[in-house]
């Protein structure tokens, strides 16, 4: 008897190990992105204009900082409060950028829980590691922008809808409305996964007999579409500084939200496949439709929006990441031999470090950090400097408080610090604060691919 109690324990010990470790895949995951975050965040880049547009408006007052939402910038509401809760900590540049790594780690331990809740145990663990490697993620986790934030609200919002479906408590779906109502203030994009959402809900088992759930969801759901046309008509009469749609920034859009990986963008296709071929073996429809309309409601929300907003879909369609990787997870399906499993998820794990790689080396866009250093360097005493288009004056003071700055060339010369697309463009840029030709442009230095320093002087 003994013995048998012995064997008995013994055996009961793998599954015992076994259970720990998937209940622990969360907290594996998170942290894993949050050490991948923590090394791309590791190269002390410069803030660009944008960051230090949002960093200038975080570091006012509370009430001026409210004031400032309110009136200018409701869209970047969640965003400009965490920055705000940032600043508190510190103004560095890491410090600012690192509320966005947390901000992903949280969404790729959060993901491992969604994608197990929809479709397993190994999917849920492909999904998150899908999000947490996913390049095109960990390059807006190193950024002190609201995009992050955003694919963490839309796995936040997902997954109390997965709960409060297959719990059916009044207060899960409580909470879930809460989710939606706070979810477009993250960014705005993420807002369009609501229709994700209505679409499962749609066809979700128990639909006859919704009970008081539905009603609370559907509250939720009305809240968050008022929250989104108060955005939209924000946003209604701003200059259009995109220069148009244009179909083919969609497509870079979705290939960014894939992590520039053909294998996980393959992988995604495949899962897709799979969950909407249908069978005895597949999840129900309703978690198919949801995981389908996570990747393609950003897309074409986008794609109408543009008829009278202007959008930025480049960077806006990283929310598709969360669909992406739950599609990624939902191919595991597809392989029966382990072997073969370990093989495809190694080399997409490849592919995705080398990518990050890439992302961590790149040169920044704008590097004021160096500019800001090479102005005070060789400006004479009597040449001014210039900083275009209006609101990079952030980033230059971020980077240079005590240098004083004009808005028209004056003196013996000038330096103009220039945000274009290109050298040709700068120049044209150039010429709205130089007047010519009382100055000639002498030469043109480069800080980035999107960053110039011009120095104008009398000829």
């Amino acid at each position: 008897m003994v013995s048998e109690g012995t064997i008995t324990f013994q055996a009961g010990v793998p599954g015992t190990h076994a259970r720990l470790g998937w209940m622990l895949a969360p907290l594996a995951v998170g942290l894993g992105t949050l050490v991948v975050a923590a090394v791309a965040l590791w190269p002390f880049r410069s803030l660009s204009t944008d960051e230090a547009v949002a960093v200038n408006r975080a570091r006012q007052p509370f009430g001026d900082l409210l004031h400032t939402i309110a009136h200018h910038e409701p869209a970047q509401a969640g965003y400009l409060l965490t920055l705000k809760a940032a600043t508190l900590a510190g103004t560095d540049e890491r410090t600012l950028r690192a509320a966005s790594a947390l901000a992903l780690a949280l969404a790729a331990a959060l993901m491992v829980v969604l994608a197990t809740l929809l479709l397993g145990r190994v999917e849920g663990l492909v999904a998150g590691v899908a999000l947490g490697a996913n390049a095109g993620a960990v390059a807006v986790s190193v950024e002190a922008a609201p995009y992050a934030l955003g694919l963490l609200g839309v796995v936040v919002a997902t997954l109390l809808l997965v709960v409060a479906i297959e719990r059916r408590r009044p207060w899960l779906w409580a909470l879930y409305a809460v989710a939606c109502v706070v979810l477009p203030l993250t960014h705005p994009l993420a807002a369009s996964v609501l229709l994700a959402h209505a679409a499962a809900l749609v066809v979700r088992p128990g639909q006859r007999d919704p009970g008081a759930g539905i009603f609370i969801a559907a509250a939720g759901l009305a809240g968050a579409a008022v929250i989104v046309v108060w955005l939209a008509l924000d946003r209604l009469d701003a200059p259009d500084g995109t220069g148009g749609f244009d179909l083919w920034e969609v497509v870079n859009g979705l290939i960014r939200a894939a992590g520039w990986s053909p294998l996980l963008a393959l992988a995604a296709v495949a899962g897709l496949a799979a969950l909407l071929a249908g069978g005895p073996a597949q999840p129900p429809a309703w978690k198919s439709t949801l995981v389908a309309g996570l990747v393609a409601s950003p897309g074409v929300v986008t794609i109408l929006a543009a008829a009278a907003l202007p959008v930025f879909p480049t960077h806006a369609l990283i929310v598709c990441a969360p669909g992406i990787a739950l599609a990624a997870g939902a191919a595991y399906r597809l392989v029966s031999d382990s072997t073969v499993l370990w093989v495809a998820a190694g080399c997409v794990l490849a592919v995705s470090a080398v990518t990050v790689g890439a992302v961590v080396a790149a040169e920044p866009g704008e590097d004021w950090r160096a500019l800001a250093a090479a102005a005070r360097q060789v400006r004479g005493p009597r040449e001014t400097i210039v900083v275009l288009p209006e609101r990079s004056r952030a980033a230059f003071a971020y980077y240079a408080p005590y240098v004083r700055t004009s808005y028209y060339a004056r003196g013996d010369g000038a330096w103009v610090a220039v945000v274009a697309d290109g050298p040709a463009s700068a120049i044209a840029l150039g010429r709205r604060a130089v007047r010519t030709p009382r100055y000639a442009l002498l030469r043109q230095f480069r800080y980035g691919d999107h960053l110039r320093l011009q120095h104008w002087v009398r000829p």
